[in-house]
């Protein structure tokens, strides 16, 4: 059964979330004696303050989609280093075999650079085996054994960084989610110590219940409805 995504429970931006719970800490430490009459307790404040740390010790957004950026960097230079190779070897075949003739065909499709990154690996390894077949043949367009030798290391090193990619970008697809996740457990405990604190103050101390509205979001808890006047 396919996970359902994970959703921001928030408004807030990442960075005025994490100010507001500081803020709070604060607040319950300043306010500890209503709080702890309220359940509050060291543990409890563990637990915000964790989940405080959570968020703040967690990689950004920013930082995990450079690390997906720069391994896409790193695959497309391998398979820009690969391509000119086996281009160049196209060539010695073409000048030797002709053009589509069946020994040129033997070094894989031409079209090296419309190829997938999967198809261009199985067209090098195909490449490698009949340079090495031809070598001798070869020999006068400048191929050497070193050459394959280069040929068979270029694509060794994309198909890892292939992989590499692949990898970092599912990487950053499950560290986005607990990311996500990590954020809203903090929103949760933001949430109810707001809604405690408007609670404890409201109608008797106005400054303070105004410190427990989480301000600038549509996630904003809604103050407290004042009760009916009675008539």
């Amino acid at each position: 059964m396919k996970k359902d995504p994970v959703i921001r429970e928030f408004h807030l931006t990442d960075a005025v979330l994490k100010q507001k719970a500081d803020e709070f800490i604060n607040l319950l430490d300043r306010d500890i004696a209503e709080f702890t009459d309220r359940g509050y307790t060291p543990a409890k404040k563990t637990e915000f303050t964790n989940a405080r740390n959570a968020v703040d010790n967690f990689p950004s957004d920013e930082q995990l989609e450079a690390i997906k950026i720069d391994l896409t960097t790193k695959k497309e230079a391998a398979r820009s280093a690969l391509e000119k190779t086996m281009r160049t070897i196209l060539n010695m075949a073409e000048n030797v075999f002709g053009f589509g003739s069946a020994k040129h065909k033997e070094f894989g499709a031409s079209d090296v650079s419309r190829q997938s990154d999967s198809e261009l690996v199985r067209n090098a390894k195909i490449m490698s085996v009949t340079a090495a077949k031809y070598l001798t043949n070869l020999a006068s367009e400048g191929l050497t054994a070193a050459k394959i030798t280069t040929l068979t290391s270029q694509k060794d090193t994309l198909d890892l960084a292939i992989d590499a990619q692949a990898k970092g970008i599912s990487d950053r697809d499950v560290a986005t989610e607990d990311r996500i996740e990590v954020l809203n457990i903090l929103y949760r405990l933001l949430t109810k110590y707001a809604g405690i604190g408007q609670d404890i103050f409201y109608e008797t101390d106005e400054a303070k219940y105004n410190d427990y509205i989480i301000y600038d979001t549509p996630s904003s808890l809604p103050e407290v409805a004042p009760p009916p006047v009675e008539s």
